[in-house]
């Protein structure tokens, strides 16, 4: 399904097509750039997190964008200018006009697909002239509040499909913060997990957040490629959803103390890891303000991270958010504010971008 101002087969920049010369070489399939968690295969790449994004530089008259996905939705952008949403295209080609000239086509997984992967087979058309790559990158771990989840939604009370329809990934703070510094960017983000204990303590069984960190696809252990992905910052906010309810009876931990004392010992082994993958990394631990057990276990985290001898470390705390998008989680409006915190913050510390 296509959702734009244009619809059809062909889809074009304006309504007036200008004239363009024909091409006198046959379409090829195009190089293109990845970002984000994904696996790739001989006939393109499969994904699951959300925020994942593919370019391609392409000159007219025609790129196509070659899908087999019947689970996500996805924003298209032209030289960096939303031009229409595709959604859940399942095994098809959209084409799209293009004027004279070189453009940067722009694919962006908008959705969050927690059960089903999809899959992105190129670009195919003509190669335009070659984009410098970005030598800035930034990497932000967390949950639904990193997702987006249901933050274009304009009511509060909202169905799975209404969340699903209404997640755009890409205008949460993550990409916002990377956009603004010109960074390369992966969300690693999935809604309703925890560090040790999933929302409400039973969603996603199978799951918690330290598991499927290193892998491309949930249910695949297979660890992601890395493909020269070497953050120079890491944002990391987990834990609203292990202290969502009270522990119940039949849990593991006996009282709040004792999941309290877990998530800190879990939520520290945690950044060991992602330390011991990237090294040269500052890495930034967020929480809300004032959440019970998630907030000064943060802060406990990162105080026993450098009473240990981390030194790329800071501890940050989001702002206040209005919380009207999807069943109380934050807006646009919000996420814009969010990143704009982060924004501040960064421009006040440029060494940790490393010279980049």
């Amino acid at each position: 399904m296509l959702t734009a101002a244009v619809l059809g087969f062909a889809l074009f920049l304006s309504p007036v097509q200008q004239p363009v010369p024909q091409p006198t070489e046959p379409a090829t399939l195009l190089p293109l750039k990845v970002g984000g968690k994904v696996l790739p295969h001989v006939q393109g790449h499969s994904h699951q997190w959300p925020g994942v994004y593919f370019e391609t530089q392409a000159k007219g008259p025609v790129v196509s964008l070659a899908f087999h996905d019947f689970n996500s939705n996805f924003n298209v952008l032209v030289d960096g200018k939303p031009l229409l949403i595709v959604k859940k295209p399942g095994a098809t080609q959209v084409n799209i006009s293009l004027p004279e000239g070189s453009h940067t086509v722009r694919v962006e997984k908008r959705s969050e697909t927690q059960y089903g992967t999809g899959q992105f087979l190129g670009f195919v058309g003509w190669p335009g002239t070659p984009a410098a790559p970005l030598v800035r990158q930034i990497e932000f771990i967390g949950d639904s509040l990193t997702v987006g989840y249901g933050n274009t939604s304009p009511y509060s009370d909202c169905t799975p499909e209404d969340i699903f329809e209404t997640t755009d990934a890409q205008q949460g703070f993550g990409p916002i913060v990377a956009k603004t510094f010109n960074a390369d960017y992966q969300i690693n983000a999935f809604s309703g997990l925890g560090m040790v204990r999933n929302y409400g303590g039973f969603e996603h069984p199978k799951y918690r957040l330290p598991m499927l960190y290193p892998r491309a696809l949930f249910d695949d252990p297979t660890p992601a490629p890395r493909n020269g992905w070497a953050p120079q910052v890491i944002v990391i906010g987990i834990g609203g959803n292990d202290f969502s309810t009270p522990v119940k009876p039949e849990e593991p931990w006996k009282n709040e103390a004792g999941l309290q004392a877990d998530f800190e010992a879990t939520y520290i082994r945690f950044v060991k890891d992602v330390r011991k993958a990237n090294p040269g990394a500052f890495l930034i631990l967020t929480s809300p303000e004032e959440r019970d057990g998630y907030s000064q276990g943060t802060t406990a985290v990162s105080e026993a991270l450098k009473a240990g001898g981390e030194t790329k470390i800071a501890r940050l705390t989001i702002p206040p958010t209005v919380s009207d998008g999807c069943n109380g989680h934050p807006n646009t409006r919000d996420d814009a504010n969010i990143a704009n915190m982060f924004i501040a913050w960064l421009e006040t510390h440029p060494e940790v971008w490393q010279g980049k």
